[in-house]
């Protein structure tokens, strides 16, 4: 029976990995941070297929990335796609592709510490156009923030209370990451947007994060349950 299950689980990995496709992405400053990176080029690739994932390997002495970074898509024909863009502008620096063999897999061996220590804070943004798209959002956060530490992941509510405002979970880490966000508190970007800092979320008993992200109804319950110890 357990050998059965053992099969039946390889086989669906190995079909799994077959409908992947893989390019390896060069030509970027490794000075630049992970996750504004990864917003970058999915919105650059967005026309080849759907990312299944994206791995930057990381000197996580220095802190400073390295090259190639990998981008695994779904479908055989995204990589085609993919490679015809080989040499394009990405916001002033010139992308290089390339293929990679199947067999090639690139984990990440930081695995739940690669973001301990992120700092979560609720943001609400004002007079921005309903226009905007989720991931041009998430890129002009990373851009307003950067001043303040390391963006690991923005999280976009589906809408905010009124028209023309969005709700959003920042994820930061760096000294004094909260205090340099909440100064910033009020000011708008270059697009004029109205960046505000409503509150910072209380650290979780587990500060382990694979991904730098939590599910907004989970950052949700632990402000919840803040305030109601504040109350007491």
């Amino acid at each position: 029976m357990e050998k059965s299950s053992v099969k039946g689980q390889e086989s669906l990995e190995w079909k799994l990995t077959n409908r992947l496709c893989t390019i390896s992405v060069e030509g970027y400053d490794t000075s630049l941070h992970e996750y504004p990176l990864k917003l970058t080029l999915r919105k650059h690739f967005a026309s080849c297929g759907k990312i299944a994932l994206m791995f930057v390997p990381k000197d996580f002495q220095t802190g400073i990335l390295k090259s190639p970074l990998f981008i695994y898509f779904w479908g055989k024909d995204a990589r085609d796609k993919a490679l015809q863009l080989s040499g394009s502008d990405v916001g002033g620096w010139n992308v290089v592709v390339k293929p990679v063999p199947r067999k090639k897999d690139h984990r990440d061996p930081a695995g739940f510490n690669r973001f301990e220590g992120a700092r979560e804070l609720m943001v609400k943004v004002y007079d921005l156009p309903s226009s905007v798209g989720k991931i041009d959002f998430q890129i002009e956060l990373c851009k307003h923030f950067s001043s303040c530490g390391e963006v690991t992941c923005v999280t976009v509510f589906v809408h905010g209370t009124y028209d023309h405002q969005r709700n959003a979970i920042i994820s930061i880490m760096g000294q004094g990451c909260v205090e340099k966000a909440q100064e910033l508190s009020g000011q708008r970007n270059a697009q004029g947007w109205n960046i505000v800092v409503d509150s910072v979320v209380p650290l979780s008993a587990d500060k382990r994060k694979p991904t730098g992200c939590e599910h907004p109804s989970i950052v949700l319950e632990r402000i919840k349950k803040a305030k109601m110890e504040k109350e007491r």
